[in-house]
């Protein structure tokens, strides 16, 4: 019955992950907050999360089927990326005041994700030495730290530091990281090392290099936006 979920799951999961993928650029080239840029967004949101959830369902699937590490890096990225995909949309229905719903939607997605980051530093350090997979593992389990920050901010103070409009581009690119890492980690490999006999022990490549230019690109838009 698992076997036959998963592979359901899959039919859905894959043809929206590639949507997501083309419809993440689309707004980016057009005015911030016009017409199209607010559809193509819309567009993006809801075909992210349709990603998210069948990508958590099929980790709860490979759970079943005894593929545990599949289940290990399809669980965490949906963590990793359901947060910033939701606070990106989510904020700019704030106003000057955060309502209660957000603030308390918000810490306990930001206390699942650092101890799900926790988690993974753990395994990469103690069942991997931070060796190959034990790398990576190190490596994603680092970008949930700084939610541990966050998680303890009041209310009044991180109000103050997170701007709507910084935080959605911030939510919105990092949620497209995770997109794009997801496709090289699982349906990239394949092409990278089937077709295009990319060696194993450059596969880190790929799976790090959508976060390193990720965060260029979301500290050039903030500066861009600074004055917003």
């Amino acid at each position: 019955m698992a076997a036959q979920l998963h592979d359901l799951l899959l039919w859905i999961h894959i043809p929206f992950g590639a949507l997501s993928l083309i419809l993440f650029w689309l707004p980016v080239g057009l005015p911030k907050g016009s017409p199209k840029h607010r559809t193509y967004g819309l567009y993006y949101f809801y075909c992210m999360w349709v990603v998210v959830v069948t990508a958590l369902l099929l980790s709860i699937c490979n759970l079943i089927l005894n593929h545990y590490m599949a289940a290990l890096y399809l669980g965490y990225l949906s963590i990793i990326t359901a947060y910033p995909l939701w606070y990106s949309h989510e904020i700019l229905k704030q106003g000057g005041e955060w309502s209660n719903r957000y603030f308390i939607v918000r810490k306990i997605f930001l206390a699942v994700l650092f101890a799900s980051g926790i988690g993974m530093i753990l395994m990469g350090g103690l069942k991997y030495h931070f060796l190959g997979m034990g790398t990576m593992m190190g490596f994603f389990g680092l970008l949930a730290l700084p939610s541990g920050r966050d998680l303890f901010r009041r209310k009044a103070v991180a109000m103050q530091k997170e701007q709507r409009l910084k935080m959605h581009i911030q939510g919105t690119i990092i949620s497209g990281i995770a997109a794009y890492t997801a496709f090289a980690a699982f349906g990239g490999s394949r092409i990278l090392v089937g077709l295009l006999h990319f060696h194993h022990q450059w596969m880190i490549i790929p799976w790090i290099l959508p976060t390193v230019l990720g965060i260029i690109y979301s500290r050039y838009m903030k500066r861009k936006y600074r004055a917003v």
